[in-house]
């Protein structure tokens, strides 16, 4: 039987919980994630990917909440747009707190947070009272892929666990990334939500 999040939630707690690393579907694309309080976890993240630590990570959180946890400077605008579109494909780049690890940031003080649209996913990062690493499972330089077979073939060896997705969409399109750190509104990626939704929301 293959592991599945439905079927597999309480040995990918313990593995993340124990700083180890997992491959997990979500609602856009496979990520690469731990708990981002384990540094070391973090580092072997990096590692895996072969990815440069200036470049940071995206962080998957269970509800608004988190938000709080994590980036500071919450206004009532920034809470619009997650109440609008989260859980779903939007990643809100914020001004993250000093004490979060500059692994996850990169050198620009900033953290890119959202709430997938999983409700395993969600009831999984509940459980283990964290939000986790959402940086996609590839190695750095390739595109991100929903072929099993390619994704275990270049990371199988270097995780811990491996959760299959029930992809049916080969084209999925990873999320949409808002920067929300000053007053203006910035695209820096249109994905699987479009900018016209965006531009429409009234504020």
């Amino acid at each position: 039987m293959q592991s599945t999040l439905n079927n597999s939630k309480n040995i990918i707690c313990k593995t993340l919980s124990n700083g180890g690393i997992a491959i997990l579907p979500t609602d856009t694309i496979y990520s690469l994630s731990c708990i981002t309080s384990n540094t070391n976890s973090l580092k072997k993240i990096l590692k895996i990917k072969g990815r440069d630590a200036a470049q940071g990570m995206p962080v998957l959180v269970p509800n608004i909440d988190y938000f709080n946890i994590y980036a500071k400077n919450i206004n009532s605008k920034i809470k619009k747009i997650i109440n609008t579109f989260m859980p779903g494909p939007l990643t809100l780049i914020l001004n993250k707190k000093p004490e979060i690890s500059d692994l996850i940031s990169g050198p620009n003080n900033t953290i890119a947070l959202r709430i997938p649209d999983n409700t395993d996913l969600i009831e999984i990062m509940n459980n283990i009272k964290s939000g986790i690493t959402g940086t996609s499972a590839n190695l750095s330089g390739k595109p991100h892929s929903l072929d099993n077979y390619e994704i275990i073939k270049d990371l199988g060896t270097k995780v811990d666990i491996f959760v299959f997705g029930d992809y049916k969409v080969e084209n999925k399109k990873p999320s949409t990334i808002l920067d929300v750190t000053s007053d203006k509104i910035k695209i820096i990626r249109e994905g699987a939500i479009n900018k016209t939704d965006i531009y429409n929301l009234d504020f």
